[in-house]
């Protein structure tokens, strides 16, 4: 099974990269590149970050020939600012889904939302968790996403977009429970990974996809190949894997 993260920053491509991406004009043609580096890996699920809205999200299931499911961040972000999201693209069949809150803020209602889904794997249910971390109060955001791994029926794969380096003491607590696809694949793919990040600009990692290495084995894990890491500020990440 292949599984694929990727912050597509509203599908406004790598244009003015310093500016915010919410600023920035989205198009088909956009979108197509974003659906094109997709494809370029077939993955049977993509978990998508900083996604603008729910016919963003069905506009690339429809571009990939995937099925999609979104969720929008806490309402705050709609009233005070815009509405965006967090997004599956799936070729599975999903037994089902929910969202939950990892961060709030209950004076403004800002926060972020957490994506679940459950699919069968080989006759094994699957619980798959896409997250994007907000850059402050991290700390509280993965403890919360720890208890929501306790509250979930195993096994799990986490995935997405948790805005901390790889040697981050953040991730410590995760790192207890989970394990980094890209540390358990140990080829040239996931040594380069490691080596140049998951950011354009930088040699910063920031996206990531975590299982549990009792349950799983990873056979490969890299980025997406160079024509295609000009869709986003971001470079997609994906990751080989099947179940022991």
């Amino acid at each position: 099974m292949r599984i694929m993260t990727l912050n597509m920053r509203y599908g406004s491509g790598i244009e003015k990269i310093e500016a915010p991406g919410y600023d920035q004009t989205t198009s088909l043609h956009k979108l197509l590149a974003i659906a094109t580096a997709v494809r370029s890996v077939n993955p049977d699920i993509v978990a998508l970050q900083e996604v603008r809205n729910q016919q963003q999200s069905e506009k690339l299931a429809q571009l990939t020939g995937m099925n999609s499911i979104y969720v929008s961040h806490p309402i705050g972000y709609r009233l005070f600012f815009f509405e965006w999201g967090l997004a599956f693209l799936h070729c599975l069949r999903l037994m089902d889904t929910a969202s939950r809150t990892i961060l709030i803020d209950h004076g403004t209602g800002i926060g972020r939302t957490s994506l679940v889904c459950r699919t069968m794997v080989d006759k094994t249910m699957v619980t798959f968790i896409n997250v994007h971390l907000d850059h402050e109060r991290k700390a509280m955001q993965i403890d919360n996403i720890l208890r929501l791994l306790e509250a979930s029926e195993p096994p799990f794969c986490l995935l997405g977009d948790f805005n901390c380096d790889s040697e981050d003491a953040l991730l410590v607590p995760l790192r207890s429970v989970l394990s980094d696809t890209c540390m358990l694949a140990e080829t040239a793919l996931s040594r380069e990974a490691l080596a140049i990040g998951t950011m354009v600009a930088t040699d910063r990692r920031r996206d990531y996809i975590w299982v549990d290495p009792h349950t799983f084995s990873v056979q490969e894990a890299g980025l997406l190949a160079r024509p295609h890491r000009t869709i986003s500020d971001h470079i997609g990440y994906y990751a080989d894997v099947t179940l022991k």
